[in-house]
C-alpha cells in the first residue's frame, strides 16, 4: 500500500497540474481513504467500550480513552487487514483515474 501511495504522490507532483489542483486532489484522496477506514474501525470496535464512552462523551472521552479504543480495535490485526485491502482498492482506483486523465 505504501508503495502505491508513494507512486501516486510522485505522479501527481511531477504532473503539470497547478498547486491548487494538486491540493484539491490530495484532499479528495485523503477523504476517500478516511471514508474507507472509519466504517471498518466502527465495525470492529469493542461495543461495550464504545457504548460506555458514548454514554458520557464529555466526561469519559479523553485522548487516552480514545487511543485505547482504537488500540483495542486493531490489536488482533483483523481490522487492519481489512483496512489494508480496502485502501489498496481505493489507491488502485485513484491510479486508474489518474491514468485516464493522463497523469
Amino acid at each position: 500500500m505504501e508503495e502505491k501511495l508513494k507512486a501516486i504522490v510522485t505522479r501527481i507532483e511531477q504532473s503539470k497540474m497547478s498547486n491548487d489542483d494538486k491540493a484539491e486532489l490530495y484532499a479528495t484522496i485523503s477523504e476517500g481513504l478516511q471514508a474507507t477506514v472509519w466504517p471498518v474501525l466502527l465495525k470492529y470496535m469493542p461495543k461495550e467500550q464504545l457504548e460506555y464512552l458514548s454514554a458520557d462523551p464529555k466526561g469519559r472521552v479523553t485522548v487516552e480513552s480514545y487511543a485505547k479504543l482504537i488500540e483495542d480495535t486493531i490489536k488482533d490485526g483483523v481490522a487492519l487487514k481489512e483496512i489494508d485491502g480496502l485502501m489498496n482498492n481505493v489507491l488502485a482506483e485513484v491510479d486508474s483515474a489518474l491514468k485516464e486523465e493522463g497523469v
